[in-house]
């Protein structure tokens, strides 16, 4: 997967793409605990068209989401070394991966954090 859509087509109404059957989903996941990761991959492991990759260390996650270019990127909000709207805000700075869908996580209960 090249990381564009240039293998989407269009509905018949010519507005929303269609994403052909043989797609696959590429889903990264940067979290710094495994057991987290563990769920994850069970969660997923009987999806036949999703490839799950996980990164445990937050400042290597730009280097491998440009390597593999998942088609959405997991994330932690409070890793070591990085917080996560900070590796958010690097994606979103790279041409690789700025319009890459990143979904954040976190078990963390204050707004603040969150804001």
């Amino acid at each position: 997967m090249t990381g564009d859509h240039s293998n989407l087509t269009l509905n018949v109404d010519g507005r929303h793409p269609q994403i052909p059957p043989e797609y696959h989903v590429m889903v990264l996941l940067v979290d710094d605990q495994a057991m987290v990761c563990e769920a994850i991959r069970r969660a997923l492991a009987t999806e036949t068209d999703i490839d799950f990759h996980y990164c445990a260390n937050a400042r290597e996650a730009m280097s491998v989401a440009t390597q593999i270019r998942p088609t959405v990127i997991l994330q932690d909000l409070v890793m070591p070394g990085i917080d996560g709207l900070t590796l958010v805000s690097q994606y979103r700075a790279n041409p690789a991966t700025k319009d890459i869908p990143i979904i954040v996580l976190s078990t963390n209960e204050n707004p603040q954090v969150k804001g």
